[in-house]
């Protein structure tokens, strides 16, 4: 795999973008790894060997790939899932395109940086003819990612320029496109021209480099830092080192949570959200994730620090509620109960396969056997969920629940 990231990384430049103090406060903040970009690390890799050696996704089943301290297992969500993408690419390469997989794309000098400080890994770039592509697969089951005005897919863009313009073709337009499967079985493409894509990169992001930077120079030089320089939001704050211990989001929350701005050890006047009026629940309700976010990179923070032996008054390590039980040794525990006499229906549970392993089985193997199974299927709708105005599904039409019941007669003239 790829070294890591460079300073100006492709994937951490939005959260510049919106927040170009961030950069400052997450210099020398530990990497927190995690099973998830674990995964997404082995996917990438599968997805390598799949597009270089030929070998379908489904040959490497069962291999183990040791990603960010993880030992990952390829099973078969993650082989269909990298196969479909490798479909995809494949398809968009064709006969007559150029394709590089896991390339260090340059595009510091588009930002006016030295060299060395601005690059990125491109998935899959494909040349073909005046068009360039590229392709970012995003393994992650959460947030749906868009490629229009994709700052990272925009600078991987431009590396993509910066070593294959005038070589591989005179490119006239750029595709950028992100391949998200376990979200979205349609990637989502935008096209652009490359004076435009030029243009951005000189202008906007430049931009931001500047700020960034002047970020950097003018930290500790005044009480009002943090409040010119840190922006904090749901986005950019999503996967910041630093939310743990940003003054600025600390802040955010709160007011949040109080009556009124207070430190974050004081939440003196706490609010009762039943006795907020609709404007407030809703300017509280665009937070919660926030919120959200930030109490788990407390928690996260002061575990990180207590396993190091830094002391956090008032909070200690303890063990753990103890795992599930499991046999040394299955054979072993399997002769045992037969030696005690136990039966095998005492031994052994057995129980019908779920749909969706029936479907594993049968719905590419055999399609019409998988058919046959439809009517004995059924599936609970899913509850309601507060979602913003932006959320691309269809909003729920609830009627008030004094609809439901007529209107009484005035029995006043009877009186």
């Amino acid at each position: 795999m790829p070294e890591a990231h460079s300073e100006w990384s492709a994937s951490g430049f939005k959260k510049i973008m919106l927040c170009p103090g961030s950069k400052v406060l997450e210099a020398g903040a530990p990497n927190q790894s995690s099973i998830y970009a674990a995964e997404g690390t082995a996917a990438h890799e599968l997805l390598e060997m799949v597009l270089t050696s030929g070998t379908p996704a489904a040959g490497y089943i069962g291999r183990v790939i040791e990603a960010d301290g993880y030992q990952i297992d390829v099973d078969d969500d993650m082989s269909r899932h990298v196969q479909n993408v490798a479909d995809f690419v494949l398809e968009l390469k064709g006969a007559d395109g150029v394709m590089m997989v896991e390339q260090k794309l340059y595009y510091a000098d588009y930002l006016g940086l030295e060299r060395e400080q601005a690059w990125g890994t491109g998935d899959v770039v494909i040349a073909k003819g005046d068009l360039l592509l590229v392709i970012d697969l995003k393994y992650g089951k959460g947030v749906e990612v868009e490629a229009k005005d994709n700052s990272q897919l925009m600078l991987y863009g431009l590396g993509a320029l910066d070593k294959l313009n005038g070589i591989a073709g005179d490119f006239t337009h750029v595709e950028l496109i992100i391949a998200q499967p376990r979200v979205s079985s349609e990637p989502s493409r935008w096209i652009t021209t490359v004076a435009e894509l030029e243009e951005w990169a000189t202008t906007t992001a430049r931009s931001h480099v500047k700020t960034a930077k002047n970020a950097e120079a003018m930290h500790g030089t005044s009480a009002e830092w943090h409040e010119v320089y840190l922006r904090p939001g749901e986005e950019q704050c999503r996967f910041c080192k630093a939310k743990a211990t940003c003054p600025a989001l600390g802040e955010l929350v709160s007011v949040h949570v109080s009556s009124a701005p207070a430190t974050v050890d004081e939440f003196q006047h706490i609010s009762d959200p039943k006795t907020f009026p609709e404007r407030d629940l809703a300017r509280a309700m665009s937070a919660c994730d926030l919120i959200e976010d930030w109490c788990k990179a407390v928690r996260a923070e002061v575990e990180r620090r207590l396993l190091a032996g830094t002391s956090v008054p008032g909070f200690k390590l303890v063990q753990g509620k103890q795992g599930n039980r499991a046999w040394t040794d299955k054979a072993e525990a399997e002769a045992a109960m037969k030696a005690i006499r136990l039966k095998q229906n005492e031994m052994y549970a057995l129980s019908l396969i779920s749909p969706t392993v029936a479907e594993k089985l049968l719905a590419k193997e055999s399609p019409r056997r998988w058919q046959k199974l439809q009517p004995y299927i059924t599936r609970a709708e899913g509850k309601p969920s507060v979602a913003p105005l932006s959320d691309k599904r269809l909003a729920l039409e609830i009627k008030p629940v004094a609809d439901d019941f007529a209107a009484l007669p005035d029995f006043t003239d009877l009186a």
